[in-house]
């Protein structure tokens, strides 16, 4: 057997093309999908991170380890997840991504209610952040089950 990816006889079974199989079941308008940054589910999970970001910025100095540091680990791991799943180039992988990803936003959530308990935040200062992550998340879980449908 060689080492040479060129004449090696590569085992495809359990190989997905990726972007074939996303171009047909994520973008309801028919655009081709040929990369992670075409996602609407990522695309969108890059403009929860700025708002986090500034959110953080209210919480007291004694939470810059606590709470400010996991929200804004977690908000950059959602569309993280996505690209690291879709580099995988199987759709398991993917779905893999997709579902920390998930994962990462009811973290989101948890961890803002709680500064809210806290009273280090309003309400008012979360709910567009929690009506997004609810938007995201629903985005996730359709891609996800479009996926499992076409597997």
């Amino acid at each position: 057997m060689t080492n040479d990816p060129q004449k090696r006889d590569w085992n495809l079974e359990g190989y997905y093309e990726i972007g074939e199989t996303i171009s047909v079941v994520s973008e309801l308008d028919g655009r081709k999908v040929t990369n992670f940054k075409d996602l609407w589910v990522w695309k969108t999970g890059m403009e929860l991170v700025k708002p986090i970001y500034t959110v953080t910025r209210k919480l007291p100095k004694e939470e810059l380890y606590g709470l400010s540091s996991q929200l804004r680990r977690a908000v950059v791991s959602v569309p993280s997840n996505i690209a690291e799943g879709w580099g995988r180039n199987k759709k398991g992988y993917l779905l893999l991504g997709l579902s920390y990803s998930r994962g990462s936003l009811h973290e989101i959530e948890t961890q803002l209610l709680a500064c809210v308990e806290l009273e280090f935040l309003t309400q008012e200062d979360i709910q567009p952040l929690l009506d997004k992550i609810a938007g995201i998340s629903t985005g996730l879980l359709r891609f996800m089950n479009n996926l499992e449908a076409n597997r």
